[in-house]
């Protein structure tokens, strides 16, 4: 169940998403299971296509939520692996995978989350990770190099 507090937290970020021109998300309930989620698709500078998806926690938003990369499902590497294979990869700024194997991206450190965090700048860090992992990709060079830790 959801508090009031929490609820009129959740309202403000859909407003927030939307102010902050990052229409491609959504917040939505799922009433039969009264879970929220934040999910939307993301496309890179050259062109990819990648779900992000947000579960809020029941301590949201005193609790960090989780970030993760639903599809596409496998994340290749530049070696021919996958990053989902990585588990938790400072390299790769990854925190292991979640349901169903997705891959879960590092965006803040439990210990410096707070309240005050909205979920338009956890979704600037993916969007931003997904540009780097374009960019490892490419060159085969880690995310790190090219995103500071986050």
């Amino acid at each position: 169940m959801w508090t009031r507090a929490q609820l009129e937290r959740l309202a403000l970020e859909r407003a927030v998403l939307q102010g902050a021109g990052l229409t491609q998300f959504d917040l939505y309930y799922d009433r039969t299971r009264d879970i929220y989620d934040v999910y939307g698709t993301a496309h890179t500078n050259v062109g990819h296509v990648f779900d992000l998806w947000i579960p809020i926690p029941k301590g949201f938003p005193e609790t960090r939520p989780p970030l993760y990369v639903a599809k596409p499902n496998l994340l290749r590497d530049a070696f021919g692996g996958t990053i989902n294979s990585r588990g938790v990869s400072h390299d790769m700024h990854t925190l292991g995978v979640g349901p169903g194997g997705v891959v879960q991206i590092c965006h803040w450190r439990d210990a410096r989350w707070h309240a005050a965090i909205t979920l338009d700048k956890v979704l600037l860090k993916g969007l931003v990770w997904l540009e780097a992992y374009e960019q490892h990709l490419t060159t085969g060079k880690p995310i790190s190099h090219f995103v500071r830790t986050m």
